[in-house]
Parts: structure tokens; sequence; C-alpha cells
């Protein structure tokens, strides 16, 4: 007779085993994330450009009494969140379905949601949010005196699809604004821009292959001695490229001419006024 199948020892083998799982997993279901996406930036999964970001993150109710959700609002008005329920039982959950729009995002990325509650005495309860956005073409604004070959150190100047120049109308020589393309994931023969569309006069662009799969775009008074009237210009710019996930890239440039206001440096990212 064959008897070198597992015997009764064996088999009681098997149930310490399976034990230590069940507190493993027990352990792990008592330690489960909430609150959040991911426990911190280190973890933040990565999403393409041309995709928005959705997740779905288990919000708890930290206090002792029931409460109802009133709202969730963002620090991003790009930001879309809706909770499977309203009401929260003494430290229940809920979940929270998270889509945020990733158009003109690049790198890591950090949203803080918080929850309000109706009663006036409970704090809101804050989501932290974290994910890399891998840009299909990477748009930033190049300070004067800056390189243009490297995205610049500081976020504030990268992203920017807004543009502000504020000048004297006589003294159009000193319209300038440099903005730099390229891509986390450029075309297999690289990245290139095949036009650019701008209806107005006042500017003009001229974009320069820069050697390192990046672009740099200069633009300057179209004509430095003309004399044009002051006021505000809100204008249109059209990027195309050959990237097959972001075709086209639309800028907003606006232009202040004051004949009452010295050249100053404008903040990329304020507004106008």
């Amino acid at each position: 007779l064959d008897r070198s199948g597992p015997g009764p020892a064996d088999g009681m083998a098997i149930a310490p085993v399976m034990r230590a799982f069940l507190l493993l997993l027990a352990a792990a279901l008592a330690t489960a994330l909430e609150n959040a996406n991911v426990p911190g930036p280190d973890q933040a999964p990565t999403v393409p450009e041309h995709q928005p970001f959705h997740t779905v993150v288990t919000l708890r109710n930290p206090y002792d009494r029931a409460v109802r959700i009133e709202r969730i609002d963002s620090t991003c008005t790009c930001t879309h969140l809706v909770s499977d329920r309203t009401m929260l039982l003494p430290h229940g959950t809920a979940s929270v379905t998270v889509e945020v729009d990733n158009r003109n995002k690049s790198d890591l990325q950090h949203i803080t949601a918080s929850v309000f509650v109706t009663d006036p005495e409970f704090e809101p309860i804050d989501i932290q949010l974290y994910w890399r956005v891998m840009a299909a073409v990477t748009i930033d604004a190049i300070a004067i005196g800056t390189d243009p070959l490297n995205r610049p150190a500081d976020k504030a100047w990268r992203d920017v699809v807004r543009y502000v120049a504020h000048e004297r109308p006589d003294e159009l020589n000193r319209l300038r604004k440099t903005i730099r393309l390229g891509s986390d994931t450029p075309p297999a023969e690289g990245l290139k821009i095949l036009g650019i569309e701008y209806p107005g006069t006042l500017w003009r662009f001229v974009p320069v292959d820069q050697g390192n799969g990046s672009w740099r775009i200069t633009a300057t008074a179209a004509d430095p001695e003309a004399q044009v009237p002051e006021g505000t210009r809100d204008e249109t710019i059209t990027i195309r490229t050959n990237h097959p996930d972001k075709p086209v890239i639309t800028l907003n440039l606006v232009t202040m001419l004051d004949r009452n206001t010295d050249s100053q440096t404008i903040d990329p990212l304020a507004p106008p006024f």
C-alpha cells in the first residue's frame, strides 16, 4: 500500500497557519485606509494626462454622534465628489467617489476635500488625495533670465495656460513672454509643433526646437514701434502639436496697456485686475 500521502499530523499543521492568516487579515482590515486614497505622496498612483484621476475613498465619521453630510468641497474646482450616503452613524463609514480632470496638469497632485456636516458643532472631515500625472505635453512659463531648456524649479511657473502682460502702449518693445513645451510621453518621432494660431495683431510667436525634446515659444510685439490704444486685450492662442493625446493646446493671453502704469513683473497666475 502507498502511504506517502498526508497523515493526520500533516493535516493538524494547517490549522495554525490558517489562524495566523486570519489574524493578519483581521489586522489589515482594522487598519484599512480611511479619509485618503493612499497613505502619502510616495504611494501616489500615476495617471496619464488625457485620463481623469478616479478613486473611491472610505470616509469615516470621527464623532460619537450621527451626522448628516451637507456638502463636499475641494481645493480644486476640477474635482467631482459624490458620497454614496448622506447620513453617517457614529464612527460609521461612507464611500466617496472622486474624479478629477487632469488636463494641463503634471507631476504630483494633492487635493484636500472637506466634507461639511449639518451640525455646526463639528468640524469638516478632510479627505487627502494624492496622485501623479504623466503629462502628454507640459506647458511652462519661463521667467526672464532663466533657462528655457528645463522645466522651472518653482511649480508656480509650471502647467501655466494663462499669461498676463502689463506694459505702456508706447513701449511695446518691452512685451515678451517665453513658453516651454515638453512631454513625459513624446511620440516616436519626438514632440513637434505643427502650427500656432493667433487671431490678434499685437503679438508674434516664434517656436524653436531646443534639441532636447522640448520647444521654446517666444512671444514679442509684432511691431515694437506701433502706436496702439490703451486697454486690455483678452486673447486666445491655439498651439497644434503632433501628440495624439494632446493635439491642441489653448492658451489665454491677457495684455494690459496703460500709460499711467510703469512696467512691472506680473505673476502669470494672477488675475488681470
